[in-house]
């Protein structure tokens, strides 16, 4: 078996660096900055409408902090795709389609996109959690795709993965932030790894997998560039629930 491929069944990820080319890089970070400081709007209409804003989920308690730049009081911006033609196109740039194309064994489908912004220093936790936990359980499972603009290191709260926990699905608890976390008990968090990331380098992760992330307590910011995938063939397992549904892509978006 391909070793990509025998990583993926054992551990449930695979990391892809220097994903994107500088220029493709700069273009991305530019692109979110305008995003995370409010100045890119929706454009493209989703049955119909077209919303006023993307979605926005603050920082706990900072929303109304005027005091600091919009950037610094955003959590996380998702839904990108549905609504702007550049996040459309990322969203099936090939260096991402061929991976995804290649586990899935099949076309790929998009269903959201999200910014994720660590701001500096009161960035907080993402506890630990798997993605299966927030939508009806599909087969095969989504995958994840994480990818770096700024470093993701250890100091300024990058990703943490547990390797192989993507086999089975946990019980998870409720939380009006998170929606849905796993307690420490509940998985043996000592073979949990970093994934400190450079610019531009990616995770590609099955959702079931276990991962977190921890404050950012440095003085570098982390934003972060994700989205979910699904199989062209997907089975559902229980009716879809969500407002927007999966779209098929076209390998460049072209």
């Amino acid at each position: 078996m391909d070793p990509a491929k025998t990583q993926w069944s054992e551990s449930g990820y695979v990391i892809v660096p220097d994903l994107l080319s500088e220029i493709e890089l700069r273009e991305l970070s530019a692109m979110a900055d305008q995003l995370l400081d409010g100045e890119l709007k929706p454009e493209l209409p989703y049955k119909g409408q077209v919303p006023d804003e993307f979605y926005t989920f603050w920082e706990p308690g900072l929303k109304e902090r005027n005091d600091l730049p919009r950037r610094e009081r955003v959590r996380l911006m998702s839904r990108m795709v549905y609504h702007h033609p550049y996040f459309r196109r990322f969203a099936a740039h090939p260096a991402i389609y061929d991976v995804l194309a290649e586990f899935f064994g099949s076309g790929v489908q998009i269903f959201s996109d999200t910014i994720f912004m660590k701001p500096a220093r009161h960035g907080i936790a993402a506890a630990p959690h798997q993605d299966t936990a927030f939508w009806p359980k599909l087969r095969p499972n989504a995958i994840n795709f994480w990818m770096a603009i700024d470093p993701a290191t250890i100091e300024n709260g990058c990703l943490y993965i547990l390797p192989g926990s993507h086999r089975y699905d946990l019980p998870h608890q409720s939380d009006p932030v998170m929606r849905w976390y796993l307690a420490e008990d509940q998985a043996d968090f000592s073979g949990q790894v970093p994934v400190e990331l450079s610019p531009g380098s990616a995770i590609f992760f099955d959702s079931g997998l276990i991962h977190r992330s921890y404050p950012n307590h440095s003085d570098k910011s982390r934003r972060s560039m994700t989205a979910i995938y699904v199989a062209e063939n997907v089975v559902h397992e229980a009716p879809w629930t969500h407002t927007y549904h999966f779209e098929l892509l076209t390998r460049g978006g072209n």
